[in-house]
């Protein structure tokens, strides 16, 4: 339980101006006498309910440590890939279609995950893809090891990579909706953006530690933070496995059937498709930025692990400000949060097309993240609110997917733009930015 108060405090940073949190649990949770998960039943969501709200605290504080460890490794691993792999021989081709074969499985699990947390529970599919995360990332990094001694080399670690990946993401990909499918189960239309904020918040956290740590263990070795990142989300699996109990309201639903949701569903495909671009264009950076500050600033591959570390730290501390103060504070429509969003995205884009020293590439990407926790939580809680709540489950699946999607084309075409020209990428993002800004705004207008 020490471990339970420890996370108190990122958690209480987003729960400023924010007291209603405290009687939205009309789903009340608890825990048995002998540890084990169960559920109560809901009650009137108009109804105030402060038995509930430790219950409901630790359910977040468990979600948000989850989240916050995995984000770490994710971070770590996009900011280490490219200089790791060019220690082991890879090109950054090579490099990139690692990331583009495992984000398109990822993306295919996600949805798949999501309808079966409706089956089988958040909570089992949570712990799930916990395991498959710390398993897999004990794999990855224990290949680059051998790639490290000469024991693998060439195609063979190349493919090996791919593969470990793959398995990897293939598990590891039913965190994330299952809990964004738990958090829809214990909020309301009223407090839904702040609480699908507060996710985003959390994810932001760990790509703040990630590149902190990353950048204090690599100075021992490349590999050391990527062992850290496995053991961290051990850490919080057996947290979720000991603490948490099963949501309330798929304790009332296990039974009901529910219909999959697709992309193109006219209610909120157009929400999926910018939030596609808008990841595909960060993508873009977070694949190139290792080349690029290397390049760039001409350093080693520990002082660019470094550079590269702080800068996603930035990025993430600006993205975690947006989501944890900016959205719950204003309280914009989806739209106008959405627009904001990807204004800050294009401006950091052209910083990094033209940046020349290591203050303008710090301020574009700084710049990229706050429009990443501007837009997000914008694009996935209209979309949220959009459907019902029996199919929040599968819509989960489909939101959680979009970073997956934006890291399928993402790579590749960054780190094939990069061999043309260092500052190709971040033009292509303008490119790419422009017209859906546009669609955005003038769908703003029209409410």
């Amino acid at each position: 339980m020490c471990l339970l108060r420890c996370l108190r405090w990122p958690c209480s940073c987003l729960e400023a101006g924010d007291a209603t949190v405290m009687k939205l649990s009309a789903r009340a949770l608890s825990f048995s006498a002998g540890g084990q998960a169960e559920s109560l039943p809901m009650s009137n969501p108009s109804t105030d309910m402060p038995a509930a709200a430790p219950t409901f605290l630790r359910a977040q504080l468990l979600l948000f440590a989850a989240i916050v460890t995995m984000a770490m490794g994710q971070t770590l691993v996009f900011a280490l890939l490219p200089l790791i792999g060019r220690e082991v021989g890879l090109a950054e081709l090579q490099i990139g279609i690692i990331i583009t074969a495992s984000s398109a499985v990822y993306a295919l699990s996600t949805r798949a995950w999501g309808r079966r947390s409706d089956r089988l529970g958040r909570r089992r599919v949570i712990l799930i893809g916990l395991a498959g995360y710390t398993v897999g990332t004990l794999v990855f990094t224990c290949l680059f090891w051998l790639g490290f001694e000469g024991l693998l080399r060439g195609a063979l670690l190349w493919a090996a990579l791919i593969v470990a990946r793959c398995l990897q993401s293939s598990v590891m990909a039913g965190t994330m909706p299952g809990a964004s499918a738990y958090i829809s189960d214990i909020t309301h239309s009223g407090n839904r953006t702040v609480a699908i904020a507060r996710l985003g918040a959390a994810n932001s956290t760990g790509t703040i530690l990630g590149p902190a740590v990353g950048g204090l263990l690599a100075g021992i070795s490349l590999l050391a933070p990527l062992f850290f990142a496995a053991g961290m989300t051990l850490l919080s699996g057996l947290l979720v496995l000991l603490f948490l109990p099963e949501s309330p309201r798929h304790a009332e639903q296990r039974d009901t059937p529910v219909q999959p949701l697709h992309f193109r569903d006219r209610r909120y495909r157009h929400f999926l498709l910018i939030a596609t671009v808008m990841l595909t264009a960060f993508s873009v950076i977070q694949q190139t930025l290792g080349f690029y500050f290397q390049d760039v600033l001409k350093l080693d591959s520990q002082q660019a692990a470094h550079q590269v570390g702080f800068a996603l730290m930035s990025a993430a501390a600006l993205s975690l400000l947006a989501q944890g103060l900016l959205v719950q504070r204003l309280r914009w429509p989806a739209w106008r949060l959405i627009v904001s969003g990807l204004c800050a995205l294009l401006a950091g884009s052209l910083l990094l097309a033209v940046g020349l020293s290591a203050l303008w590439l710090y301020a574009g990407v700084g710049l990229c993240g706050l429009g990443i926790g501007l837009s997000y939580p914008g694009c996935v809680a209209a979309a949220s609110l959009s459907v019902s709540a029996d199919e929040q489950g599968s819509l989960a699946g489909l939101t959680t997917a979009l970073p997956a999607l934006g890291s399928i084309i993402g790579p590749v075409l960054g780190t094939g733009l990069y061999e043309l020209s260092p500052h190709w990428p971040y033009a292509c993002n303008i490119v790419l930015l422009v017209p859906v800004i546009v669609y955005a705004w003038q769908r703003s207008r029209r409410g």
